[in-house]
């Protein structure tokens, strides 16, 4: 019986070995661990797809881009519509509020009058090739520099884009220095409510801007805003007036011009608007006749500023 009962262990202990050995050494279980181990651009580049390595590299290390134009612009997205255009529409009702006697009926406008400003997409395009001698030799730097380039360029024709609308105003926004630069931005914001007060946009005396100017002048627009009330700066009298404006951040940007004559105060959002068509979408081809993968991006995207009475470009003296 004891015999019986060891030879029957015996043969489960086999089958169990078997079935073991079996598993281990199975196709997935290989597969699996091969693509576990060697899928990686440090060991074997090649098996990684270079599209979905370009499309990961534009959505991380992004902090030092300049992105300072999205703070200024409301977004329309379009990405998933069939539209090429979107309109930003200048509508004035002519609506008035008014006392109104017991009984008597509510005036209401029925008549609008509407200026629509079509802003159509744009469609922007590049290309890159990874060469296969880069890959074969291990030349990552030649990849990441490629990479780096390509999407730094994207980004920085988005912000030249934006930031042109501002540059592109005429004179007519111009704001005149008085005294010192507080008072000549106190002025400036106080010219944009009143201009904007029957808009409709909500802009009281605690409404929020954003400066913009040239990287050069960030320091002296950093010290502009330390002239808060009771601050040394303006109990010592070196600024006429406190700072009264709401500004939000202070955005330098190589976009504008160095030795510009001013800044630009600005009050975002309203009829400022920016419309994403469709977000950069990249894809390769495969160029035998010169061993690369060539790399092609496209996106479509557009943006105008449908009232410059939210802009002043604030002078220096």
């Amino acid at each position: 019986k004891t015999a019986a009962a060891l030879a029957g262990k015996h043969i489960r202990l086999n089958k169990e070995l078997a079935h073991s050995v079996r598993d281990a050494m199975s196709v997935e279980r290989v597969k699996a661990y091969l693509a576990r181990k060697y899928a990686t651009s440090s060991d074997t580049p090649q098996l990684v797809d270079p599209a979905n390595q370009l499309a990961e590299f534009f959505h991380t290390n992004m902090p030092e881009l300049d992105m300072g134009w999205s703070l200024l612009f409301d977004e329309v997205d379009l990405r998933n519509s069939v539209h090429d255009h979107f309109d930003i529409l200048d509508t004035n009702a002519g609506v008035t509020w008014e006392e109104r006697k017991a009984g008597a009926a509510a005036k209401v406008i029925r008549a609008f009058t509407e200026a629509i400003t079509t802003v159509k997409l744009t469609e922007y395009s590049a290309g890159v090739g990874i060469l296969d001698r880069w890959l074969e030799r291990q030349m990552f730097w030649n990849v990441d520099e490629a990479l780096a380039e390509f999407r730094a360029k994207y980004y920085d024709l988005l912000a030249s884009s934006h930031y042109g609308l501002l540059t592109a105003l005429s004179s007519g926004v111009n704001q005149a220095f008085a005294t010192d630069d507080v008072k000549t931005a106190n002025n400036a914001m106080g010219t944009i409510l009143r201009a904007v007060k029957s808009k409709g946009y909500g802009a009281g005396q605690s409404a929020r801007f954003y400066a913009v100017c040239e990287v050069e002048q960030v320091g002296r627009l950093e010290k502009m805003l330390t002239a808060q009330r009771g601050s040394a700066i303006v109990d010592q009298g070196t600024v006429s007036q406190p700072l009264m404006v709401g500004i939000e951040a202070v955005i330098g940007t190589t976009h504008i011009a160095a030795g510009s004559t001013g800044w630009y105060l600005v009050l975002p959002g309203r009829k400022m608007k920016t419309g994403r068509f469709k977000d950069i979408k990249v894809e390769d081809t495969r160029n035998a006749y010169v061993s690369a993968n060539d790399l092609v991006g496209v996106a479509q995207f557009n943006a105008a500023i449908g009232d410059s009475d939210q802009v002043r470009r604030v002078l220096f003296a």
